[in-house]
């Protein structure tokens, strides 16, 4: 191997999983310069998306009278799932209470109550810790709501971003003021958002069994009700795109508010946007609609519906996770308590057991990733 020409040399590592490559960084300088380079880093995680090389989902545990633990769960087939294994996050009280705000190219951002955030890669233990950023309350408001918080990736700039918003409001008053930060993993630092939150007055809604946000191609995104003279008008989906820190709005296909009867949650799924609704979810209907073509409001798409009756149980929430590789089943978490493959032709399920898994849990997807091994000044768990 050592006189392996070092084209060839990186084709054949760049096929290897994680794990065995942070070993292989002791074999010599040059594999350790070779591995460690942002070149092969990034070579290595396109190969990994595409092939869904070391695909793992990253469990964390929902239940509030019992520490919140987290989990690795491998499966490299669709239908071969490990056992799920406790791993240890990097926050502070690693059994404390915690969010995930997002997820990308194998990391993990998550948050604790006290607002600490890291940007986490769960495969080689490494993370970042972000600085400490105090919120400015505008003069005037006296009230703010719980900051949200969305993590992406910006494609352009090769950099990895956390942004923060936070809603002000005057008492009994919907919010009409908004900060808006970033942290840009690259910098190491938070900056304020010049470009102005698209809304006079809004909410951003949140579904507590989904993430309040989705990233996709370098720009992030959220359910916003605008509100006008007083009245909730239909959500809206509203962008930011990283590299030029500019929002966008778009219409979504289908029209409800925040109410008890409808939830509605913003899913990445094979490189396309997608939106989950559960209308009526004492009865348990659940469609997923897709934007074919990203940012054109016509080219919204139904990619299926689950009616009362095709799986059986009803549901609050059902979360699509990833798709088959024949492309005719999906991967879902229901209401924090099941997995299960729903079969789009022929509208049937067949539910997924996993040993160790905890009784409620959030699940997100994860491949194989370098990410963080090297040049952000990283710690180790």
């Amino acid at each position: 191997m050592s006189k392996l020409p070092t084209e060839l040399l990186d084709d054949i590592l760049s096929l290897l999983p994680t794990k065995p490559l942070v070993r292989f960084q002791c074999v010599s300088k040059r594999w350790y310069a070779l591995i460690n380079g942002a070149k092969f880093i990034k070579k290595h995680l396109a190969r990994s998306i595409h092939i869904s090389q070391e695909r793992i989902l990253v469990v964390k545990e929902r239940d509030f009278d019992r520490p919140q633990s987290y989990f690795s769960v491998p499966f490299p087939e669709d239908d071969r799932f490990g056992s799920a294994v406790k791993i240890h996050q990097p926050l502070p009280d690693p059994e404390g209470c915690t969010k995930i705000v997002g997820y990308c190219n194998g990391l993990v951002c998550i948050q604790d109550l006290e607002e600490e955030i890291v940007i986490w890669n769960p495969l080689i233990r490494k993370y970042k810790k972000l600085p400490f950023e105090p919120i400015q309350k505008p003069s005037g408001f006296n009230e703010y709501c719980l900051p949200q918080f969305a993590f992406g990736h910006d494609p352009i700039n090769d950099d990895y971003m956390v942004f923060r918003v936070v809603e002000f409001y005057k008492t009994n008053e919907v919010p009409s003021a908004f900060e808006v930060k970033a942290y840009s993993l690259r910098a190491h630092s938070w900056r304020r958002v010049e470009d102005e939150w698209p809304y006079e007055k809004s909410y951003i809604c949140s579904n507590p069994e989904a993430l309040s946000s989705a990233s996709l191609n370098g720009i992030l995104h959220w359910l916003v009700t605008p509100v006008t003279d007083g009245v909730h008008l239909s959500q809206t989906l509203v962008g930011f795109d990283l590299a030029t820190e500019k929002f966008r709005v778009y219409t979504l296909p289908v029209q409800s508010d925040c109410n008890a009867m409808t939830r509605m949650a913003l899913e990445v799924w094979g490189g396309r946007i997608l939106l989950c609704v559960c209308k009526d979810v004492s009865m348990g209907f659940n469609e997923v609609w897709v934007m074919k073509e990203y940012g054109v409001a016509s080219s919204w798409t139904r990619l299926y519906t689950i009616v009362h009756g095709e799986v059986p149980w009803n549901f609050n929430h059902c979360k699509p996770l990833v798709i088959s590789k024949d492309g005719n089943k999906v991967l879902m978490e229901h209401d924090s308590k099941h997995l299960f493959w729903y079969d789009i032709r022929k509208k049937s399920s067949r539910r997924v057991k996993i040993q160790g898994m905890p009784g409620l849990f959030q699940t997100v997807t994860c491949v194989g990733s370098l990410v963080l091994l090297h040049g952000y000044n990283c710690d180790s768990i």
